[in-house]
């Protein structure tokens, strides 16, 4: 999405949190170096992430002994240079949410997770998010607070 179609960071934060399917997930791993994986997540109706993990995965595990988190998100690239899209880190903390009320949204953006969405070893967490930093291109940076990042504000998303 060109970033002129955006009324302002904000717009583009917001945009990139309900947008991305996938993000880097950040973790304390062993020894206290940082833990990164590949996750899928989907949005809240208020633009809060959302992620289905397994209990075996090693960023679970790594979320159970300390709940604070980094999950980058990126906007689709729309040029074979990825670093030419925008993208958002957000940091807080992550905890359990219950499947009801999120099963039917994450299915909606990852159908084919029903395969194994009711296995026993998976269930979804919530980030709450703390901040932001969003890089939307070179020069274009801003670090962005929950209020501004989640709920709708207002905010009228292009059309496409």
């Amino acid at each position: 999405m060109p970033q002129d179609d955006f009324q302002s960071p904000k717009a583009l934060g917001r945009f990139i949190l309900r947008e991305a399917l996938f993000g880097s997930l950040a973790t304390e791993g062993a020894g206290g170096y940082p833990f990164v994986s590949l996750v899928g997540v989907a949005a809240m109706s208020n633009g809060a992430p959302v992620m289905l993990l397994s209990d075996l995965a090693r960023h679970t595990q790594n979320i159970r002994k300390d709940p604070r988190v980094s999950l980058l998100l990126a906007e689709k690239p729309g040029a074979p240079d990825p670093l030419v899209a925008a993208r958002l880190t957000v940091t807080g903390k992550v905890a359990p949410v219950e499947k009801s009320e999120v099963r039917a949204r994450y299915l909606a953006r990852h159908p084919e997770a029903a395969k194994y969405v009711d296995f026993a070893d998976f269930g979804f967490w919530g980030m709450a998010i703390e901040r932001g930093h969003l890089v939307a291109a070179f020069g274009k940076i801003s670090d962005l607070l929950p209020e501004e990042l989640l709920g709708n504000g207002g905010v009228s998303w292009p059309k496409g």
